[in-house]
């Protein structure tokens, strides 16, 4: 038996890497085995008994299964075949049902059964609704003909004798027996490989929390030795620029602290991102004046706007604006949305409107008329270090941090930050919060 088994699916099994492809390969082999061995035993039976339609149908499903097995050695396929030996089955008990026996019997309806619990099994469960509503209709369109007596019987029915009564009751007992134990063995297998895999993402995820403690550890010891040399420098160069007297030397001072601050700025927004990553970004909540924030910030780069020839304009609320925040991250995140929009401005206008949103959320649009986000890249805006102008060739300095930074913030403090942009038109970014309203 191993040597047919390896026979007609033994490449199959050894190309085939999934474990639960491999029980259902297996089954469907069993069972087209098992059939055949049967078949050969009632036909026996029936020729004794000289049941010859019995006897032809038998040598008919008996060839046919025999090409399902050659099929899947050739093909190396199972879901066709699985679908070829329910229809088989179905075929069979409407010709016992409507030419041999005359009635619904107890094996017909096993039979029925059992083909239908295969295909939801083995051939999904799709084809276990078409194959179910296929013996539902065949046994109702038998009891409605037989109810207005549209059947007629040439020949009275087929009585089966004790042993074929016996031998096909073992048949359909076998295979509902094995079709169970591969459903709980496919069920134990499915379960093996479930529990498996959590325990490879459990510990994925332990691994994952410690390299994301490892590296909050690095980049802030790293950060602070960074920060130091380079604080250091940025004094002497304020020195130097207080006392030289040479205009060269000023300005390559000046180059210097300019280079100094950028990298300070980088340091800084790589630490607040691994901060927020580890979730150690503590949070100082109190009553923030949305009005004071906003001006505080706006004030900080109106020069910068005014010096590229920008208009800068802030509308503030007419009324008290408050919310209850962490005022420090709340004026770097409007810090960097605004400094965003002016940087990415060449001509035109910068705009920050302060506004109570009709479900009684404040409101911070900052709009511009830059260079706009296009539809492609908008998805992306929020993600870390992502620039759409990337490498070598971007136009614009900075690590692509601030935005995410900036998210993640207005996220922590409970509210949310969307934007709309054209491509060569302008973005409009906008800050959503919770209004605090005083007792």
């Amino acid at each position: 038996m191993k040597r047919l088994r390896n026979y007609f699916i033994g490449d199959y099994l050894a190309a085939e890497p999934d474990i639960l492809k491999q029980a259902s390969i297996t089954l469907i082999y069993n069972i087209l085995l098992l059939c055949e061995i049967c078949l050969i035993i009632l036909t026996i039976t029936h020729v004794v008994n000289g049941n010859m339609m019995q006897v032809a149908k038998g040598f008919f499903i008996f060839a046919l299964f025999a090409a399902c097995l050659f099929y899947i050695k050739v093909f190396h396929k199972v879901e066709l075949i699985g679908n070829i030996m329910v229809l088989i089955s179905w075929a069979n008990i409407q010709v016992d049902v409507f030419v041999l026996f005359h009635d619904i019997s107890m094996f017909p309806a096993l039979i029925a059964i059992l083909n239908v619990i295969f295909a939801f099994h083995i051939l999904g469960s799709r084809a276990g609704f078409v194959h179910a509503f296929l013996h539902f209709m065949g046994f109702l369109t038998f009891l409605v003909m037989r109810s207005l007596n549209l059947l007629t019987f040439d020949k009275p029915p087929l009585v089966l004798s004790t042993t074929q009564l016996l031998l096909s009751f073992i048949l359909v007992f076998i295979i509902l027996v094995y079709l169970i134990y591969h459903y709980h063995q496919a069920f134990q297998m499915a379960k093996k490989s479930l529990d498996h895999s959590i325990d490879e993402l459990r510990r994925a995820k332990e691994m994952a929390e410690e390299m994301n403690r490892l590296k909050t550890n690095f980049l802030s010891n790293m950060s602070h030795e960074i920060r130091t040399p380079i604080n250091g420098i940025l004094g002497i160069s304020q020195v130097i620029e207080l006392e030289a007297k040479e205009d060269a030397i000023r300005e390559y001072v000046q180059l210097q602290k300019k280079s100094g601050r950028r990298l300070l700025d980088t340091i800084n927004s790589i630490l607040s991102l691994s901060r927020i990553e580890a979730q150690k970004e503590q949070l100082l909540l109190s009553v923030v004046d949305i009005n004071k924030v906003v001006h505080e910030s706006a004030s900080s780069l109106e020069e910068l706007a005014r010096y590229k020839g920008l208009k800068f304009k802030v509308n503030e609320h007419t009324e008290e604006v408050l919310c209850l925040s962490d005022e420090t991250m709340l004026y770097q995140v409007v810090h960097n949305i605004v400094g965003n929009a002016i940087k990415f401005t060449d001509h035109g206008e910068v705009n920050i409107l302060i506004s109570i949103r009709p479900e009684n959320n404040v409101s911070i649009k900052v709009s511009d008329t830059g260079i706009g986000i296009s539809k492609e890249f908008l998805p992306k805006v929020f993600n870390p270090f992502e620039q759409e102008s990337m490498g070598h060739s971007r136009g614009y300095e900075g690590s692509g941090l601030g935005l995410s930074i900036s998210k993640r913030y207005i996220e922590l403090l409970g509210g949310e930050i969307n934007v709309k942009s054209e491509k060569n038109i302008g973005s409009t970014f906008e800050i959503i919060l919770p209004r605090y309203s005083r007792a």
